[in-house]
């Protein structure tokens, strides 16, 4: 006797999750006037599947290590840049998340008053159309605390509240996202390039030589620290007379002297008119004193490092001066730390560059390893945090869950680069791959188990009115989100990237990387993150005590 799909693909969660991440792959790769779903496609088809039998489930272990995972290495990704950007506006950014998570809040508890929902239903709406059962979970708690007697059945009341608006903020958020791309066009690598106060981004370096005629007795560390403070100009070689020097081997500039540097167009012209008048051939086209070559970095005791404290100059006679991460060639400074993968530029003598390669590593083999000292204690440090329970008065806790403990944990560690002999940090193309898997995972489970729920809403009568409640929530929180952006004049890369923040849930970060392909959304996804995750908990608890009463 055959199995029809339906019954071959409940008994076998294996296939189920391949078909689901085979189909979601598939329809996130069609673009529609170029945009598309990307990964996040994945939970739309498991919604669709989900939503013709509610025995197609994939174990709850899924979704929750997919999620836990994601998060745990978006903040290793950005834990190196996050104190930067959240001093520079992580402020003015937490006060948005602040501000619309209010305006959701009041529009979920004005809803429910105009259609007659309960309070509990009330908390359930925010926590599903803003896509964070953490919230559902801190709802519930409150509820046992306040009205002890009838918990359970209000407990129910946000379940069914959440399930049947669950993923809205998803829809609402991309839905509005690509509206706003389709009439607003969005030059992605521009503004990449305009605020690399926020991130590092692609930028054109260029290599000149000067003769010095003007900037003859120049202290030439104090030149150095000069421009390493603006990190846009790097001085590489010297010539003076028939030898080539290191520049940072070298005490004070002459009349005469050859310099070549290397950084942005603008910075090294300006530089040039500084010190004399520019020349050609650049000095790295005469490969006799002096030579260079790409050399990736393997070598776990360097990981982390910055360049200034390997001190080449002075240790090896040798300097690097470009990194090549991922698809971006860096400027190197004293300031850049070494991550698993960089393709660093070196420039050294040729009896010298075997004992720099072998200190660097260059071994691309090692590099599709996966280190999982570093990210299964990780991992591990980030799910003892979130199991951690504050106490917040009248029974009900706080706890930061699978998705805020990751975070924040991998945002410390990212920042610490390693600790003793344990690397945090893994390979760039390692981090990409495992972050693809774990969102997918994620997407797909969670897809799954809220088909149904779909499905009963809409057949339920007054279901209607909890289904109308959370589209109002979730729409009006996208709408706000885009209307504060233009009002703040942020950039639309890290715009998306706080909106997937305040959703607290990876599915808008996913497409806003995959339309703006660059640092930005994730860094003001990992800037905003906790604190909305937070606050979301904290607002559902504070929504049950309030209404309440």
């Amino acid at each position: 006797m055959s199995l029809s799909p339906i019954n071959l693909l409940a008994g076998n969660a294996v296939l189920l999750c391949a078909v689901v991440l085979g189909l979601g792959h598939l329809l996130g790769s069609l673009r529609v006037r170029g945009v598309a779903l990307g990964v996040a496609a994945v939970f739309f088809v498991g919604l669709g599947l989900g939503a013709l039998d509610e025995r197609l489930r994939l174990p709850d272990f899924a979704d929750q290590f997919g999620l836990a995972l994601f998060v745990y290495l978006i903040g290793l990704a950005g834990g190196a840049g996050f104190v930067t950007a959240l001093r520079r506006r992580g402020l003015l950014d937490n006060l948005l998340v602040v501000a619309v998570l209010a305006v959701a809040a009041l529009t979920a508890a004005g809803a429910a008053a105009a259609l007659h929902l309960g309070p509990a239903t009330a908390a359930g709406v925010f926590a599903g159309a803003l896509v964070n059962a953490p919230a559902l979970g801190g709802a519930q708690e409150a509820l046992r605390a306040v009205d002890p007697a009838h918990a359970g059945a209000l407990a129910g009341d946000a379940a069914v509240g959440m399930s049947l608006t669950y993923g809205y903020g998803v829809v609402a958020m991309i839905g509005a996202l690509v509206t706003y791309m389709v009439i607003v066009r969005v030059d992605f690598g521009r503004e990449a390039a305009e605020n690399t106060d926020l991130a590092a981004a692609p930028r054109r370096l260029v290599e000149r030589a000067v003769r010095v005629t003007r900037g003859a007795g120049t202290d030439v560390r104090e030149l150095n620290d000069e421009l390493a403070r603006h990190g846009e100009v790097l001085l590489v070689r010297l010539q003076r007379g028939d030898h080539t020097h290191l520049v940072p081997t070298m005490t004070t500039l002459r009349e005469g002297d050859l310099l070549s540097m290397v950084g942005t167009t603008d910075a090294t012209r300006d530089l040039v008119a500084r010190l004399g008048e520019k020349v050609w051939p650049v000095l790295s086209l005469d490969r006799n004193s002096l030579d260079f070559r790409r050399i990736t970095v393997s070598n776990p005791e360097v990981v982390g490092t910055a360049l200034a404290d390997l001190d080449l100059p002075h240790l090896h006679h040798a300097i690097i001066t470009r990194v090549r991460r991922g698809d971006q060639d860096l400027l190197a400074t004293p300031a850049t730390r070494l991550l698993p993968g960089d393709r660093v530029r070196v420039v050294t003598s040729r009896d010298r560059m075997p004992d720099v390669t072998a200190m660097l590593g260059d071994s691309d083999q090692s590099l599709t390893r996966v280190d999982f000292t570093g990210l299964t204690l990780g991992l591990a440090l980030g799910l003892l945090l979130g199991t951690v329970s504050v106490p917040l008065g009248g029974g009900a806790g706080l706890r930061l869950g699978l998705a805020a403990g990751p975070l924040i944990v991998g945002l410390i560690l990212g920042r610490l680069g390693r600790t003793g002999p344990i690397t945090w940090h893994q390979p760039r193309s390692t981090m990409l791959v495992l972050r693809q898997v774990g969102v997918a995972l994620f997407f797909a489970g969670v897809g799954l188990k809220s088909g149904g729920a779909l499905v009963h809403g809409f057949a339920g009568g007054d279901a209607w009115k909890t289904i109308a409640a959370g589209g109002l929530v979730a729409a009006g929180t996208a709408v706000a989100c885009i209307a504060a952006g233009r009002l703040l004049r942020m950039p639309v890369s890290w715009l998306m990237g706080v909106m997937a923040g305040i959703d607290t849930n990876p599915a808008v970060l996913t497409f806003a990387e995959d339309r703006a392909r660059n640092e930005l959304p994730a860094l003001a996804y990992s800037t905003v993150f906790p604190v909305a995750m937070v606050l979301k908990i904290l607002i559902a608890q504070l929504m049950i005590v309030l209404l309440l009463h």
